[in-house]
């Protein structure tokens, strides 16, 4: 083989080489792409549930709040330590997502919210709820004196939140923020189930 084959050969060689690499990196990058967008809901999907009945749900987990979350909808826990529930409306049109609070009714609501002509209502459950509709968005606070759990709603895109008061408020009079509604703990357990 002579010099300028070897030369070509070399340039060949370095020229498969680039193209490898260049190739490896927009693999890299692509797979970069789908882990950032695609993976966290699919990961989020696979703690969802559906109830089949009208079911207690701790709100945080260890905490005392829950809601009772009615048949059809699908409950979803927030991962990575965020005490979130996230419940969405069986035709998935609307999700609520709930926080438990240590902090009183108002203070709950304020520090949710800087949005004004709120409305509040005594629930048939005996707590109190403040709660506003702005922006295409509903948040409210239920609770009593001390602790409280934080509600907001939204609407999937081209859906009308307005369609879901009656929702809404079945939501909201099924939360309760002492415990009442959890089932006993096992003989034993030393904790809620």
């Amino acid at each position: 083989m002579g010099q300028t084959a070897r030369t070509a050969h070399r340039w060949r060689t370095r020229e498969a080489v680039i193209v490898i690499a260049g190739v490896a990196a927009v693999i890299a990058v692509v797979l970069g792409v789908l882990a950032v967008t695609v993976v966290p809901p699919v990961l989020a999907n696979l703690s969802a549930e559906a109830v089949e009945t009208d079911t207690a749900v701790q709100i945080a987990e260890g905490g005392a709040a829950t809601v009772t979350v009615p048949a059809g909808w699908v409950v979803r826990r927030a991962d990575f330590g965020d005490d979130t529930l996230r419940l969405s409306s069986p035709d998935a049109e609307m999700t609520i997502s709930l926080v438990e609070s240590e902090a009183g009714l108002e203070e709950a609501f304020a520090a949710a919210t800087d949005a004004s002509g709120a409305v509040t209502e005594r629930l048939a459950s005996g707590l109190d709820a403040r709660h506003v509709f702005a922006d295409d968005h509903f948040t409210a606070a239920v609770g009593s004196g001390s602790g409280s759990v934080v509600v907001r709603a939204e609407a999937a895109p081209g859906a009308e939140l307005g369609r879901y008061h009656a929702a809404l408020a079945l939501i909201l009079d099924g939360v309760r923020v002492d415990g009442s509604d959890l089932p006993a703990p096992a003989p034993g357990s030393g904790a809620h189930g």
